[in-house]
């Protein structure tokens, strides 16, 4: 069945990766709004693809007459990286949640689905095993720790998508990643500003053999999830075939992929010097939150997803163990920076 999408934030790690895998299903057509298209090389050569570089704060008439014309909104615009949560916390409301909302309201007035990525930081500081989508509480720290307003931004507007389908203003399902990691999750000069992810941190620092720097004891756990297995959830989301995924929330993560920081870092050293042999010089050392941070950070020891809804209603199971899914990703930075 032909559908129309439009994926907002469609240059991002998410965007690029979903845009890629929606055009090769060449009777949808897949509109995409971005202020960079660096990372969309290959699918700006399909002719169901069409992209327009913008601002969603500028292209507002744009985006709301592809709102109307559409059948799935997928909104992707966000920041989501740790250093800019403490460093500016008031761009980051501004930005994931205000500037959200008015996509949010548009969807509303013409009764439009939404598929919206929530977040895993949503369930905060939980002390439950596994992070479920419908009994997990959604716990933040105290109000000082500014690390909180993207968890808090992403959380309200779950909250208030929820609302507006009970009075039938809109359809969504919400996905909610566990660290997905993969190509072109960041650029290397984001990681040198210590603006990227973790993952991508580690490799600008093997790459430039710089030490790797663990913030705390590195005991911290996350589960690594690849990029392919989370857009393979995505997709299933958006086909929708059966019709019985609207007003659902699923976690999309792999939960046998959980580490510590201090695992993933010697998973990179050890893959790093199995190509390029005694090439690093580097070592592993420690920094306190408030040394690397500063005083508005605040870490989770641990996020593990019960992914048993995405199992009963998206047939899906994550693939990637987290020893490919490290690897793909650091030999696709080093292929990139040859």
């Amino acid at each position: 069945m032909k559908k129309r999408i439009l994926v907002l934030g469609a240059n991002g790690f998410i965007g690029n990766a979903l845009v890629n895998k929606l055009t090769e299903k060449t009777q949808n057509e897949i509109f995409g709004l971005d202020l960079y298209s660096n990372k969309l090389d290959e699918s700006l050569q399909k002719r169901n693809f069409m992209f327009v570089k913008g601002d969603i704060n500028i292209k507002s008439k744009w985006i709301e007459n592809h709102i109307k014309k559409c059948d799935v909104i997928i909104p992707l615009v966000a920041i989501a990286t740790p250093n800019m949560y403490v460093k500016d916390p008031y761009r980051i409301f501004q930005l994931n949640f205000e500037s959200n909302l008015k996509i949010i309201k548009l969807i509303a007035k013409y009764n439009k689905r939404v598929i919206f990525p929530s977040t895993s930081e949503v369930y905060g500081i939980s002390k439950d095993k596994f992070f479920n989508e419908y009994s997990t509480n959604l716990s933040v720290g105290p109000v000082n720790k500014h690390r909180w307003i993207y968890s808090i931004s992403k959380q309200l507007l779950d909250r208030i998508i929820i609302a507006l389908a009970e009075k039938k203003q809109l359809e969504y399902t919400i996905f909610r990643p566990f660290n997905w990691i993969g190509p072109k999750i960041d650029s290397l000069k984001q990681a040198e500003l210590r603006n990227g992810r973790v993952l991508t941190i580690f490799i600008y620092n093997l790459l430039y053999n710089k030490d790797i720097v663990l913030v705390g004891n590195g005991k911290q756990k996350r589960s690594f999830t690849y990029i392919d297995d989370g857009i393979s959830a995505l997709n299933t989301i958006i086909e929708n075939k059966k019709n019985n995924l609207n007003g659902k929330i699923f976690n999309i993560g792999n939960p046998k992929n959980n580490i510590s920081i201090k695992k993933l870092a010697e998973i990179l050293i050890s893959d790093y010097q199995l190509i390029y042999p005694n090439k690093y010089k580097g070592k592993i050392v420690y920094k306190s939150e408030k040394e690397f941070y500063g005083k508005s950070y605040e870490d989770i020891p641990l996020r593990v997803p019960d992914i048993s809804e995405a199992k009963k209603y998206l047939n899906w199971t994550p693939k990637d163990d987290v020893y490919s899914s490290v690897s793909k990703t650091l030999k696709s930075f080093i292929d990139a920076n040859k």
